[in-house]
């Protein structure tokens, strides 16, 4: 039993519209990239989430800041003074 070429033809050609119709349903209804990019979030456990996430990285950056700015002035103070030369008695 054959199928004849225009109703296979026919299927492909309404499977490929109703797949990309969900496609784009997805897109934009759905929880889909074009919701992310536009910045709807309806999750506030997650907003509440990446807050934290960007307050502790915002710590972490400044701790080691702090750290780096310690260990240079902890280097600094290890260093001998330079004295300064006596200036030059013209007069002689």
């Amino acid at each position: 039993m054959e199928i004849p070429a225009d109703a296979l033809g026919f299927a492909v050609v309404m499977a490929t519209f109703f797949g990309a119709a969900f496609g784009v349903k997805l897109l934009v209804w759905g929880k889909g990239p074009i919701r992310r990019l536009r910045g709807g979030s309806d999750d506030r456990d997650t907003s509440e989430r990446l807050a934290e996430l960007e307050q502790a990285h915002m710590l972490e950056d400044y701790h080691e800041r702090l750290d780096f700015t310690e260990r240079v002035l902890t280097q600094q103070r290890g260093e001998e003074p330079k004295a300064l030369d006596p200036p030059a008695n013209e007069n002689a």
